[in-house]
């Protein structure tokens, strides 16, 4: 899914204008006294940009009585129309502002007025009107006279001549050549900047020149750059225009459009909330404004997979924007329509989709400065993609055609927009005869792309945003590798489509495990604990951005000192540890060594999701299979939604509610078609490798063939052909383990049991933050069993065994502990998801609070806690409520604990996918271990614990999968 951000920007916000404050006054006589006179002379350095349409009423009542009056200063007069034509300007009326600005400079000049650094604004501002109605080359000539001005009467590090090449990074820009605006604005950025700290004036400049700077990264690529740029904006206006400023709340929306471009969804949505919230309480709002903040927090919650909440935001946005007069439109109207024709493709609803990207393409031709626009090249490839998908590839090949080379034109090779249109491109040409040659031509298209991917040094690495776009890239890639016969190419492919945030832990930490000396081994282990800090910073100036509130100098200090020491301890890792490029490197594994490593009975599975549906493929040792399935992802995740429906009922009943056994038929039909089903019958250990929410889908309770009986009766559950019957299932972190070979440790090792946590309420001295979290914790059900079990784990291990329980189960204890010699190591406990409190930024385990309040721990083992951990664990069992979570309760699958142990050292997990009853939980872990510590592998010991559970009618609703199937295992 692909958002044009910068369509959150207003027009005027990207026209360059020069507005008032100059902070040097028009040489001309002091006003005449009176009340009146006074009010007009300071007209001339009004700011108009807070909020212009009151401006616009002040001016115009002030001008209706000097008109009036006698003896005024006739460039007063001037100067004061001069600044309604800037209200004017920031309301979307160009035409009528490029009318003042006109006179304005003709009257001066017929009264031999001199060039003034005033007068030479709104010579700019003639250029700035001139270019947002799309007369670009009159605009260049005004921007280079004013440029000229600026340089001979102000000089080059002033304002004014800021503001005009800022103007001509903006004609650059609607001109379809971005890439050449960028290092105009960072230039005009640099000296307004520094000129406004120097004379106190033009404080708003450095604020749009942030957020227009953000947007062109976000075009060229650079997600992690635009996501600084836009917060330094936000920081700047908060503290110099003040919380309620227009252009604060345009520099907000902008770091929400940022960090959804970075992926940070559950970061960006508070943020933008606030925008919209704060937008809202003025009595009059702006309705383009307004506009952009419904679409902007759609946009969001579309990416953390609420489009059905996002739809009304979108529909609401667009309603605005289609309501303005054609003069007022943005081309932002274009891209709204285009949500929700996706949100519709996604849906099913074929006719109703093509219908909105037809109307999307029309508003964005009808309102663009040129047909290279982004937004022209944005709808256009939109409905390509659509007509392709409805069977008219003739008339997508005639629009990818100037999309192709409007990108080629505007757009750096590894921009996703670049790529997705020749991936495209590539993807009709394979249907039309030619897979052989399109997948040749795809191939280096790709390659800069999976490059980026593929370096963890580098930001875009870390990025879940375009992760998820480009995981769409190479499902699209493995159709056509499997059009050509290519099943080396699909295989990698897939895999670089399942790319998720375990993936990137166990790049940068798993291959680690000694042999590099005791110096490297402390540089990897510090290089852990700062990329843990540095996480827990950046989510800590998030979360104040979104509530408000200004990063102390303290916290900025720290967060780019971590910065700094992380970028060193890097450095230092290459030095010491030979092939640390390879080692750390997260390439997809090769198909022949992965077959190589297959034991008979195992298979892969490996799963990538696009618009068209599901591309599968099934490799074993004998051979690869693979399955083309066409499904909406409406229809997919609906199917998803009703067994968390049937799961959530059966947690709250005890397992006494019915379970939608179709719905889970239908999910496996879908999952294992005919050749994939073949291909894995004989199979007994399946590693799944999938993307999305398909990552999260407990596949053990899917149903293999048509169910029998009532959904509500125990004993028909019992009887269900459920594939945990008959395959041992697990989730791959990454399939390049499967090649190299990873394994357990050899020899002995430990064994931690952690756990029975003593919950009591916080102590009157505790902080806010603390208290509000832990005054919580005695709610929590009791844990009567958590001990016992941790316990009968212990007794199975005959090495070092350590159990920090009740009151020792505090986080002293177990930062303190020797976990590093510990093969496996258990947590009997809560899990909270991040945000489940208020003051909880992240996702926790919770152990016995410290008696005394006053020191820095609060009972909770949070994930950026965790990660500093020192481990080198076979095996992480967390015997918790809901530990595959993601960092929020919006965030990907596996973002939370989960990444925070693989960071720390774990090479694999057992995780629960729902809450767990104590009585069933401790069964399930106990009797995994016990299996698992013999000759028996870890999946097949976990599937004949829940097969035990599931036909114990002793145990109260056991014949349920709330109660038997809560526990995934996740590792290599």
């Amino acid at each position: 899914m692909t958002m044009r951000l910068w369509a959150g920007l207003t027009a005027c916000l990207l026209a360059g204008t020069a507005m008032g404050g100059s902070g040097t006054a028009m040489a001309r006589p002091a006003p005449l006294p009176g009340q009146l006179a006074s009010e007009l002379h300071a007209l001339a350095d009004y700011d108009t940009s807070g909020d212009p349409q009151a401006a616009l009423n002040r001016i115009d009542a002030l001008l209706a009585k000097a008109r009036k009056t006698r003896g005024l200063d006739p460039v007063d007069l001037l100067l004061a129309d001069a600044t309604r034509g800037e209200a004017l300007f920031w309301l979307g009326r160009y035409a009528e502002a490029l009318a003042v600005f006109r006179r304005f400079d003709a009257e001066m000049t017929a009264r031999g007025q001199p060039m003034t650094p005033r007068r030479a604004d709104i010579v700019n501002n003639i250029g700035s009107a001139l270019s947002s109605l799309g007369k670009l080359d009159e605009a260049h000539g005004y921007k280079q006279r004013a440029l000229a001005i600026a340089e001979e009467i102000s000089g080059p590090g002033s304002s004014e001549y800021a503001a005009a090449l800022y103007g001509l990074a903006v004609i650059d820009y609607r001109r379809g050549l971005p890439l050449e605006a960028i290092p105009k604005v960072e230039q005009a950025l640099a000296i307004s900047r520094a000129a406004a700290e120097r004379t106190g004036t033009n404080l708003e400049n450095p604020a749009i020149y942030g957020i227009t700077l953000s947007t062109l990264r976000i075009q060229a690529g650079d997600s992690a750059s635009a996501v600084d740029a836009a917060r330094d904006a936000a920081s700047w206006a908060e503290a110099r225009l003040g919380k309620g400023h227009r252009i604060t709340l345009a520099s907000l929306n902008a770091l929400g459009a940022a960090l959804n471009d970075a992926g940070l969804y559950g970061r960006a949505t508070p943020i933008l909330r606030r925008a919209l919230d704060l937008r809202m309480a003025n009595p009059s709002p702006d309705q383009r404004d307004v506009g952009y903040s419904l679409n902007a927090l759609a946009y969001s919650l579309d990416l953390a997979g609420f489009s059905e909440e996002a739809r009304p935001f979108y529909e609401r946005s667009a309603a605005i924007f289609e309501a303005l007069p054609p003069s007022g439109q943005s081309m932002s109207g274009a891209n709204i329509f285009g949500q929700i024709a996706r949100i519709a493709r996604d849906d099913g609803e074929t006719e109703t989709a093509l219908a909105l990207y037809r109307k999307a393409l029309a508003l964005a031709r009808r309102n663009a400065a040129s047909p290279d626009d982004p937004e022209v090249l944005w709808a256009e490839f939109s409905l390509a993609k659509m007509l392709n998908l409805t069977g008219d590839p003739k008339s997508a090949l005639a629009l990818l055609d100037h999309v192709n080379a409007g990108y080629a034109k505007r757009a750096q090779a590894a921009n996703l927009d670049r790529i997705s249109g020749l991936a495209l491109r590539g993807l009709i040409d394979a249907r039309q005869g030619d897979p052989v040659g399109a997948l040749e031509r795809l191939k280096p298209v790709l390659a800069t792309l999976r490059e980026h991917l593929l370096d963890r040094a580098s930001p875009a690495a870390g990025s879940v945003r375009l992760r998820d776009q480009a995981s769409g890239l190479f499902v699209l890639e493995s159709r056509v590798a499997l059009a050509a016969g290519d099943m080396e190419t699909a295989f990698g492919a897939l895999q670089m489509a399942g790319m998720g945030d375990l993936q990137t832990a166990f790049g940068g930490a798993g291959p680690y495990r000694g042999g590099h000396g005791p110096e490297a081994e402390e540089a990897i282990r510090a290089y852990r604990n700062e990329a843990a800090e540095l996480r827990a910073l950046r989510r800590e100036r998030d979360r104040a951005t979104g509530d408000g509130q200004s990063l102390s100098p303290d916290a900025a200090e720290k967060l780019a000192a971590s910065e700094t020491r992380l970028v060193r301890l890097d450095a230092e890792i290459a030095r010491l540890v030979p092939g640390h490029t390879a080692l750390s490197s997260l390439a997809p594994a090769g198909l022949i060594a992965t077959r190589a490593h297959l034991r008979g009975d195992q298979a892969v599975l490996l799963y990538g999701q696009d618009a068209e549906g599901l591309v599968v493929l099934a490799v074993t040792r004998g051979g690869i299979a693979s399955a083309l399935v066409p499904v909406t992802p409406r229809r997919l995740l609906d199917l998803q939604r009703r067994l968390r429906g049937s799961i959530e009922e059966g947690v709250l009943t005890d397992g006494r509610s019915a379970f939608d056994r179709q719905a889970a038929h239908e999910l496996y039909t879908l999952l294992f078609p005919t050749p994939i089903a073949r291909a894995v019958h004989d199979r007994e250990e399946l590693a799944v490798l999938a993307q999305g929410t398909l990552a999260a889908l407990p596949f053990d309770l899917l149903v293999t063939a048509p169910p029998r009986g009532s959904d509500s009766d125990p004993q028909a559950l019992r009887e269900t052909p459920w594939l945990v019957r008959t395959h041992a299932v697990g989730t791959l972190i990454s399939a390049s383990t499967l090649s190299s070979g990873t394994s357990r440790r050899a020899g002995r090792r430990g064994f931690v049991g952690i756990g029975a946590p003593v919950l009591r309420n916080p102590d009157a001295d505790a902080s806010d933050a603390v208290a509000t979290v832990v005054s919580a914790l005695p709610g929590l059900p009791s844990l009567p069993g958590a001990g016992n079990e941790l316990a009968a784990m212990a007794a199975t291990f005959r090495g070092e065994r350590r159990l920090l329980l009740g009151s020792g189960a505090t986080e002293a204890a177990v930062k303190a502990a020797p976990l590093d010699r510990a093969g496996v190591i258990a947590f009997a406990t809560h899990g909270l998801v991040g945000g489940a409190y208020r003051n909880m930024l992240e996702p926790a385990l919770v152990l016995t609070p410290p008696a005394d309040a006053g020191g820095s721990e609060d009972g909770l083992l949070t994930a950026s806690e965790i990660a500093r951990l020192k481990l080198d664990a076979d095996w992480v069992i967390l015997s918790a409520c809901d530990t595959s979570a993601g960092d929020s309760e919006n965030a990907p699958t596996y973002s939370g604990l989960a990444q925070a142990f693989i960071s720390a050292g774990a090479r694999s997990l057992l995780l629960s996918h729902w809450p767990v009853r104590d009585d069933v939980a401790s069964r399930l872990t106990l009797a995994t271990v016990k299996g698992a510590r013999g000759h028996t592998r870890r999946a097949e010991a976990l599937r004949r614990a829940q097969l035990d559970v599931l036909g114990d009618r002793s145990v109260a609703g056991a014949a349920h999968p709330a109660i038997w199937a809560p526990f995934v295992l996740v590792g290599n």
